[in-house]
């Protein structure tokens, strides 16, 4: 496994354990996390994350890693429970890296976490 992609699974058990310290530890201190067209800087990612693991508790796991040395992409589904109700989506993140860790990150997520 390459550093890259040990990288990216640390960050995703980091995010399945809810320990948004250990996540925080994965970026530059510069870095950004984009979804949709919402974008935190870095000097918000940890009030972002530490409200999102307040009250979210899906779980994503790795399908493939594709390390382009620079640019990691990842493919994991995610699982979450909606009014009772389990569901799963597909989602690809793209992380930027810069000496070892993420400088930004770039969700595409299948369909709504609301569906």
């Amino acid at each position: 496994m390459s550093s890259a992609e040990a990288l990216v699974r640390h960050h995703v058990d980091s995010f399945n354990a809810g320990d948004a310290e250990a996540l925080l530890t994965d970026f530059t201190a510069d870095a950004s996390w984009v979804t949709g067209d919402y974008s935190v800087p870095g000097e918000e990612l940890r009030e972002f994350f530490q409200t999102a693991m307040a009250s979210l508790t899906p779980h994503l796991d790795v399908v493939r890693v594709v390390d382009g040395g620079s640019v990691v992409v990842a493919e994991m589904t995610e699982a979450w429970t909606h009014d009772g109700e389990a569901r799963q989506a597909a989602l690809v993140a793209v992380f930027d890296l810069v000496e070892g860790r993420i400088s930004r990150a770039k969700i595409y997520r299948e369909g709504s976490a609301d569906a």
